[in-house]
């Protein structure tokens, strides 16, 4: 009993604060909540809209450097437990999007646009099955030429087929969180939403894209870790891969028509914000180094545009795989 009476001594005798806050109101609270939430998901659409405009061409036009590849569409499918739990009210009551898969993306100039495809569509088998953009069987329905239907508004629209393209089999991910980062995992991209405003053009973030391609194409993933542990723990060995990744993806940028000219300015940029990786490298190398490796690639590049040779990375003395 004494250490029940302690325990609430302890909780009455908690600090207060000095002054008295404003009673600002559940109502306001709400509003604002509810104004929070829904600039939050169209900032959320804003930015992968421009992350799948940014990264189509460069998948599409590297699929055959890439061992794994996929027919794409060109549309996004999502349901409404694909977002997190604080935007699903916003997705259902302002979106329109439920438990079955919704179109919340159409890519412009891909093969759904031109089969007159629309957000808030949705996707069926003939058999009436529901299908989703990132499902196997969507996918092997366009390989094959198959028939869908599209539910709009209510109506069924029978009979429409999609001609697809072929993209490198590594799907894109948005990360909502203001850190700046990239990052490959061998299957998939992932790129923050502070790195992509970060980014002061396409062609920055095509770059960012084509480096994490790069990784992924080239066995990075499987390779640093290898190294990490084979070296005990020595971060040299990973700069390799990083540098590697830096070179090839540029070639990507440039085969997919972005132009490359001021790509190296986000290195500096970035040093304006950390100041220790322009001088000591770790797992990747300096800034300067990037920048300078960025700019000497572009002009090894050009010079191959200039005189009509192919836009192949130059391969090594123990070129065994990509």
């Amino acid at each position: 009993m004494k250490y029940i009476s302690l325990f609430c001594f302890v909780l009455t005798g908690c600090a207060t604060p000095d002054t008295r806050l404003p009673d600002i109101g559940a109502d306001k609270r709400f509003a604002e909540q509810s104004k929070q939430v829904a600039a939050a998901f169209d900032e959320m659409h804003r930015l992968r809209t421009r992350l799948r405009r940014v990264a189509a061409p460069i998948l599409r036009e590297n699929a055959g450097l890439c061992r794994k590849t996929r027919p794409v569409a060109g549309i996004l499918t999502k349901t409404v437990n694909d977002f997190s739990e604080a935007l699903q009210d916003e997705a259902r009551e302002g979106r329109g999007i439920d438990d079955e898969p919704t179109v919340v993306h159409v890519l412009g100039d891909s093969p759904a646009n031109r089969a007159g495809i629309k957000v808030r569509d949705r996707l069926q088998t003939p058999e009436g099955d529901y299908l989703s953009s990132h499902g196997k069987d969507f996918e092997q329905r366009l390989a094959a030429g198959e028939e869908i239907v599209i539910l709009r508004h209510g109506k069924r629209i029978d009979n429409v087929v999609i001609s697809p393209e072929i993209h490198c089999d590594y799907r894109l991910k948005l990360k909502m969180t203001p850190k700046i980062n990239a990052y490959a995992t061998g299957k998939s991209i992932i790129v923050t939403s502070g790195m992509m405003n970060f980014t002061q053009s396409d062609e920055e973030l095509a770059y960012i894209i084509g480096h994490e391609l790069a990784h992924n194409t080239h066995g990075h993933i499987r390779k640093i870790v290898s190294n990490f542990v084979l070296s005990l723990f020595q971060t040299k060995y990973i700069r390799l891969f990083e540098a590697e990744a830096d070179y090839v993806g540029l070639y990507y940028v440039a085969r997919a028509g972005y132009t490359l000219d001021g790509i190296e300015e986000i290195w500096t940029r970035l040093a304006r914000l950390s100041t220790k990786p322009i001088y000591k490298a770790g797992t990747h190398p300096t800034y300067p180094d990037r920048f300078v490796l960025i700019a000497a690639t572009r002009e090894e590049i050009k010079t191959k545009q200039a005189t009509g040779q192919p836009l192949l990375p130059n391969p090594g003395n123990d070129n065994k795989s990509r």
